[in-house]
């Protein structure tokens, strides 16, 4: 009866030969008994959160070409906010299984288990407006790339989480990222703009002062990220929101406490300029200057479906 779930299509096990209800996240094999007692979770992201039960079923992709058997989590309450507002139905969750409820609810290394990818490997583009987003499993597309692949092995697995080395603005180092282990950075597609601790985000608002009306926008410095010893570079027009109202910094504050934060995110405005390819075999992220045919046109809503907590309750059958 939420907003979140009926606003959009719903997937209904009843109506599928193939479902089956799993009753515990590490037992994925075990069906709900009769008495109905399974195991409910709950998810909180960066933005919302949602809760769920474990079912298994058929899962295909694309054209339906690409199908396996997968364990995932059917929602049965969302926050309105942010589910309510968005396009999309659910989430494909892509992160390390360390991330995932289990073993068993990797949809990646179940789709390279089944021998239906021919790598183990997936790339992502975002479109700019008027332009499609993709994603291709097993293989990624060298032309939506127009410069070679920098490489960055994951640092803890979970997140495709990658060391960043420094933070330039105007070329000029920030000091950012001091001691052994650098800065940490999650690559999320689910985060809708660049994300950071908040005392990081309000120096960077403070120091590059965007102006509303978009009067600066043509002056403002270049952000570069260290990432394997190059520079990855976002211009103005990449990092800042512009919209009918004027144009704000696309770039919110998000506090991840530990011990998987702090952490940076390279959200959507990242992800538009940089074509990015996740290797689950050598655990690394690539990352290639996107090719793209329109201009970019950053979003300005916050929001991040970045998994932060979870937590499981165990309901009793009568």
């Amino acid at each position: 009866s939420d907003e979140a779930c009926s606003s959009h299509r719903r997937y209904d096990a009843a109506l599928s030969a193939t479902s089956m209800q799993i009753a515990y996240a590490d037992q994925p094999t075990r069906q709900v008994a009769r008495d109905g007692t399974r195991d409910i979770v709950t998810i909180t992201f960066g933005t919302g959160e949602m809760s769920g039960v474990y079912v298994r079923d058929n899962v295909c992709l694309g054209r339906g070409n690409i199908c396996s058997k997968v364990n995932f989590v059917a929602a049965t309450e969302e926050s309105d906010e942010p589910f309510s507002l968005v396009p999309f139905d659910g989430i494909l969750g892509l992160s390390l299984p360390q991330m995932s409820e289990g073993p068993a609810f990797s949809l990646l290394d179940d789709l390279v288990a089944g021998g239906v990818l021919k790598e183990s490997v997936f790339g992502v583009f975002f479109g700019n407006e008027g332009e499609d987003s993709e994603i291709s499993f097993g293989t990624f597309k060298r032309e939506l790339m127009s410069s070679p692949l920098v490489w960055a092995d994951v640092t803890v697995q979970g997140y495709w989480q990658v060391q960043m080395d420094e933070v330039l603005v105007g070329g000029e180092r920030q000091g950012l990222c001091t001691g052994g282990d650098g800065c940490q950075v999650a690559v999320d597609t689910g985060t809708s703009l660049l994300a950071g601790p908040s005392q990081v985000v309000h120096m960077l608002v403070s120091e590059l002062q965007v102006a509303s009306d978009c009067s600066n926008i043509d002056s403002l410095p270049d952000i570069g990220f260290v990432v394997s010893g190059r520079v990855l570079s976002l211009t103005a027009k990449d990092y800042v929101s512009q919209a009918s109202g004027g144009c704000t910094l696309g770039l919110m504050s998000l506090d991840i406490p530990p011990p998987k934060g702090p952490l940076f995110i390279f959200g959507d405005p990242f992800l538009r300029k940089f074509y990015t390819v996740y290797d689950r075999r050598n655990n690394r992220v690539g990352f290639a200057l996107a090719r793209h045919n329109t201009q970019v046109n950053a979003d300005g809503n916050g929001t991040s479906l970045l998994d932060v907590s979870r937590h499981s309750m165990h309901l009793r059958g009568k």
